[in-house]
């Protein structure tokens, strides 16, 4: 047992030492070369992901088209003749008097562009 134990004590010895050794090596920085850390930015799924995640399908359904819901009628995206900038406009500030709220703030701009384009790209009806 006393032997099992100073070989585990040698190994975590020489793993610290290597991290030592390695992270003294200058090669690794979690800074820029301002200082600042770096902006990492992780993908989460893509638009459809998003639409789920921040809740449009409570109203627009899962495929888009709406219809009657909770508290509201919601509108068939699938037939929408907004432009992707106007999607993302009315995402932004909302229909407040037909029920759309507005999600500024809550959601960032880079993903509120990436639902309109899922709206406009994805979950029109093809003719």
């Amino acid at each position: 047992m006393k032997r099992f134990r100073t070989m585990t004590f040698t190994l975590a010895v020489a793993a610290l030492s290597a991290v030592a050794m390695w992270s003294a090596s200058g090669d690794v920085s979690a800074e820029t070369e301002t200082g600042d850390r770096p902006v990492i930015k992780v993908p989460r799924g893509g638009g459809r992901a998003a639409f789920e995640r921040h809740g449009c399908i409570t109203c627009h359904m899962p495929d888009g088209r709406g219809g009657q819901n909770e508290g509201g009628y919601g509108a068939d995206l699938r037939v929408t003749p907004l432009t992707e900038e106007q999607v993302a406009f009315i995402i932004t500030y909302g229909r407040t008097p037909m029920g759309m709220p507005a999600f500024k703030g809550l959601i960032d701009e880079e993903t509120i562009a990436m639902l309109a384009k899922y709206i406009k790209e994805d979950l029109r009806l093809k003719k």
